[in-house]
């Protein structure tokens, strides 16, 4: 079940919201949409020069908003822009970024 299907659209606009209303997570946002492929956690958390744990706080953020896409190949985790969640939701915006 994803986010939408578990609750109203009133609640997970609000949650998408307060999901991009932090400077870090915006920054997230916008180095992802740099990259059409996934990109590593170590990675984002590099070029941000922000640490991990903070970084994951973040990434949990925007994950839960369904802003963006975790996959594991291995020990390693995998982050992608759920651009269609923009497209539906915020048309526009990432080319704002």
């Amino acid at each position: 079940m994803n986010i939408k299907q578990s609750i109203s659209n009133d609640e997970w606009r609000v949650k998408i919201f307060k999901a991009l209303a932090d400077e870090q997570r915006l920054a997230v946002i916008r180095e992802l949409t740099r990259h059409s492929d996934p990109v590593a956690y170590a990675k984002i958390s590099d070029l941000l020069g922000t640490g991990k744990s903070m970084i994951s706080y973040h990434l949990k953020m925007l994950r839960e908003a369904g802003l963006i896409e975790v996959t594991r190949n291995g020990q390693q985790k995998f982050i992608t822009l759920n651009r269609k969640v923009f497209a539906g939701v915020l048309p526009g915006f990432l080319q704002t970024l």
